[in-house]
């Protein structure tokens, strides 16, 4: 090899040695941005837990937002398809909020637009961060981890309001039935219980139709064990699966069943659930497609 040849290979590696360097400086860069901008904001590991002991721990016993300290919140939030409970979170602007994270079943996401709020959420494992939110609006929250059939619609929201008017809203409390309505059944069914078309059927007044056709067993076995199978509900047809909610207390599944019943339509005949009834059928327990074949028993003319 010659000298000059020897100088033009020198010459090319010396450029492609800084293409390499500028396109690595470039990465970082970009990466440092979207940490900072759109980012995962990195969760450390609290503690762990078994998923099926997430309810019977004192500190998700009842998700929620509590004061702490003055202008120092704790926000306690368990993941599960397909749903976050609690579904909406209120806070004060400019507060200190220490989020404690967990899921019930499978890996989700927890991740709120405009912050840098990225957490993958582990079963069994409880995540904890800070952050503080500065500006007044509504986020939404939502799973970006794939985590089922109805992962789409796994959406909950995070409202921040101006610190003078946070003592107002917290002063309004749901119902029980209302809160467990809300952080397990809204993400399908939606508040104003009308569901998703296609998708999700209507709670409202469907279900009225299901308690007045004798389904008032049926009902309870549906919160307790799921439903699998093609039905026919308000005219149009869904083939879809429900998952089980077993997990819930008694007095958990009881408290939904009453509001579902109550709020929208009532039975002329309707009698209020019992703790007692729920656990009587806990303790028979059905697969998805057993309370299928019980829908079936019903006389329901197509609804």
């Amino acid at each position: 090899m010659t000298h000059q040849e020897h100088e033009s290979i020198a010459r090319w590696e010396r450029r492609w040695l800084s293409v390499s360097g500028l396109m690595s400086s470039l990465f970082v860069m970009l990466i440092a941005y979207s940490l900072a901008t759109e980012g995962g904001h990195i969760a450390q590991r609290s503690s762990r837990t078994t998923p099926d002991k997430i309810a019977t721990n004192p500190l998700f016993a009842e998700p929620g937002v509590r004061l702490t300290a003055p202008n120092k919140y704790q926000v306690t939030g368990v993941a599960q398809a397909f749903s976050f409970n609690p579904g909406e979170i209120r806070l004060p602007v400019g507060a200190e909020v220490d989020f404690f994270l967990t899921s019930k079943d499978v890996i989700h996401g927890f991740q709120i637009e405009d912050t840098n709020i990225n957490v993958e959420v582990l079963p069994g494992e409880i995540s904890y961060l800070h952050y503080t939110f500065d500006n007044v609006g509504e986020y939404l929250l939502f799973c970006n981890e794939y985590c089922g059939i109805s992962h789409q619609n796994m959406l909950g929201k995070v409202v921040v309001v101006p610190a003078s008017q946070f003592t107002q809203v917290a002063q309004t409390t749901a119902s029980p039935g209302e809160q467990v309505y809300n952080g397990n059944c809204t993400a399908c069914h939606q508040a104003s219980g009308e569901g998703v078309a296609g998708a999700f059927p209507a709670l409202k007044e469907h279900v009225n139709k299901l308690y007045e056709a004798g389904g008032r067993d049926y009902l309870i076995n549906t919160v307790l064990y799921g439903l699998q199978g093609p039905i026919e509900a308000s005219g149009a047809t869904y083939n879809g699966i429900m998952p089980a909610w077993s997990q819930l207390s008694n007095e958990n599944l009881a408290d939904v069943l009453n509001h579902i019943l109550s709020t929208w339509e009532t039975p002329a005949d309707f009698k209020p659930f019992e703790v007692s009834e729920i656990e009587a059928f806990r303790a028979q327990p059905l697969s998805a497609s057993d309370v299928y074949n019980l829908r079936q028993t019903l006389n329901l003319g197509g609804q």
